[in-house]
């Protein structure tokens, strides 16, 4: 069996092939995809939020944001084996994060991601760093409030969610293998 932190952690075009990547078994992958999310972008998206900065923002508040919009663009493309961003962002988010979100897919990448995302700013949006925020996903004059604690955590649980189907659903492995072939030429 492949050893996976060596891969991961080791130099630049280590990874294994697209050939050398079998869907059976799918925990191959899952483990896969957790050591580079759990180990690498949650750990590092952690420490920005706890972070002497952080409670007031100061600008790493975009900085958390872009990370978790681009956390979320790269899972969905696994998830969906590519496909239109705006399409694959939105259907991540209404399948794996938890139900509060259903009616605020389109606004989250729209106010959050293509505007953090492309244009470094927040005019239909706001980020709170206040976790439990009451007014998290609430739109109050057409501008939708996120608290960015909450945002991270319901991404970890969406990842959660996302790593064990994909350990047992062949449908997500093949997804998972396509968007890899891609991104490996």
């Amino acid at each position: 069996m492949i050893d996976l932190k060596n891969i991961i952690y080791a130099q630049t075009n280590t990874w294994p092939t697209y050939d050398e990547i079998e869907i059976e078994p799918n925990v191959f992958l899952a483990d896969f995809i957790s050591i580079i999310y759990r180990d690498g972008v949650f750990k590092e998206i952690g420490r920005l939020l706890e972070s002497k900065e952080y409670p007031r923002c100061r600008g790493i508040g975009h900085i958390v944001l872009i990370s978790i919009c681009s956390a979320i663009d790269s899972l969905s493309a696994y998830a969906y084996g590519g496909g239109r961003v705006g399409t694959r962002f939105t259907g991540f988010i209404s399948k794996y994060f938890p139900s509060r979100y259903s009616g605020s897919e389109q606004a989250i990448y729209d106010a959050f991601r293509c505007d953090s995302v492309h244009g470094w700013n927040l005019h239909k949006s706001v980020i709170s760093p206040i976790p439990g925020d009451p007014d998290h996903l609430n739109p109050m004059n057409n501008i939708i409030r996120l608290s960015l604690y909450d945002f991270f955590n319901d991404l970890n649980k969406a990842f959660d969610d996302y790593a064990g189907q994909l350990r047992s659903d062949d449908n997500l492995g093949r997804n998972f293998l396509k968007r890899y072939k891609e991104i490996k030429r």
